[in-house]
């Protein structure tokens, strides 16, 4: 989550955007140099292998911000496609001004600094969960984590969210809706 003072500056440093469902913001193999931060709406960050297959590494939200830092920082073509599953209101900052301000400002770099602490760390968790957990219980913590998140996507953003085909994400609800019928989910989860 940003705080008030660094969205702030990032408003500053942007221009409003508006982009509809299914805007590419970002295409994988482009040098598209720009920070974006979601006001309203959602977009999904996927990668697509050669044959066409989509793997979904994170969804981007209200409040939430992405940047290809391969693009920005290295100069080297983004590995992931940015695009939006939902109307959305965004803040766009060309990269190389984002880097000025980075330069000049020690209080806003300190707190992109934060925010880039708060990403690794979610992107850790995420990592040990594709390699560690099971399907279903990537499902199970994604839904007591973001049950909102769930209403919002596809079933087929859901399935490639969790690495798993639309059909086993289909069985895997079958089968914890009949071990938890009242929500769904269990009441604690933890691994």
């Amino acid at each position: 989550m940003i705080n008030s003072s660094l969205l702030e500056k990032l408003r500053d440093l942007g221009t409003e955007r508006y982009a509809a469902k299914g805007t590419f913001l970002l295409r994988q193999g482009d040098h598209s140099n720009h920070f974006f931060m979601f006001r309203q709406g959602m977009a999904k960050a996927y990668y697509e292998t050669l044959d066409g297959r989509e793997f979904i590494k994170s969804f981007i939200r209200e409040n939430e911000c992405i940047a290809s830092l391969q693009v920005i920082i290295a100069g080297n073509p983004s590995p992931f496609n940015l695009m939006t599953v939902e109307n959305s209101h965004l803040l766009e900052i060309r990269g190389d001004r984002l880097m000025e301000v980075i330069k000049e400002d020690a209080g806003f770099s300190s707190a992109l600094s934060s925010l880039l602490i708060q990403v690794a760390m979610k992107k850790e968790l995420r990592e040990y969960e594709l390699l560690c957990l099971s399907a279903e219980q990537r499902y199970l913590l994604l839904c007591e984590r973001e049950p909102e998140l769930i209403r919002r996507l596809s079933q087929n953003d859901v399935a490639r969210y969790l690495g798993i085909t639309p059909v086993s994400l289909s069985r895997i609800r079958s089968r914890t809706q009949s071990r938890y019928p009242t929500s769904g989910t269990p009441s604690s989860l933890s691994h």
